[in-house]
């Protein structure tokens, strides 16, 4: 047999490995259900629960393309020319190259992220702690530190993310 084909194997998380998968990111958490490590470079899949407060600036990648599904809350999706508002139950598709940021409607909003291809979750693992429980973190009482947002954008830029100025 092919040592390729025979050094795959299913995935299958349960329910009692979440909080070792699980990250906070800022105020945000972050369960990697899937990663590229584990789907060979083809995507990886990502439980989030967002604060309203902490959204992205306006950005753009090179490599990979990001999918949501809103479980939870409504958000509105900038995309280019596009504004897209989402709630539970819809799905939105943002292409590489297509600059975009969000915006939280809602206090938070629970989502899957699917990144295709995958390696861009790792941004999120190097720049966030693990997380002590399978809610959001305590709300900070302080903005992030200028170290906090110096090493997303490395990390992101070494991704292939290009952070965009505000319009």
């Amino acid at each position: 047999m092919n040592n390729q084909l025979s050094a795959v194997s299913a995935k299958h998380v349960t329910d009692d490995q979440m909080l070792e998968r699980s990250r906070w990111y800022g105020p945000n958490l972050f369960t990697m259900l899937a990663t590229a490590e584990e789907t060979r470079g083809a995507f990886s899949l990502t439980k989030v629960t967002l604060r309203k407060g902490f959204e992205p600036p306006r950005h753009v990648h090179s490599r990979e393309e990001e999918s949501y599904f809103i479980l939870d809350g409504e958000i509105i999706y900038e995309a280019g020319e596009q504004s897209i508002r989402a709630k539970a139950g819809d799905y939105v598709h943002l292409p590489r190259l297509i600059p975009h940021h969000f915006t939280l409607i809602s206090d938070t909003v629970t989502l899957l992220l699917i990144i295709t291809p995958g390696g861009f979750e790792n941004m999120f693992i190097q720049c966030s702690r693990p997380a002590l429980g399978m809610q959001l973190p305590p709300v900070p009482t302080a903005a992030p530190s200028k170290e906090f947002f110096e090493k997303v954008n490395s990390v992101s830029a070494a991704l292939g993310v290009t952070t965009l100025p505000d319009l």
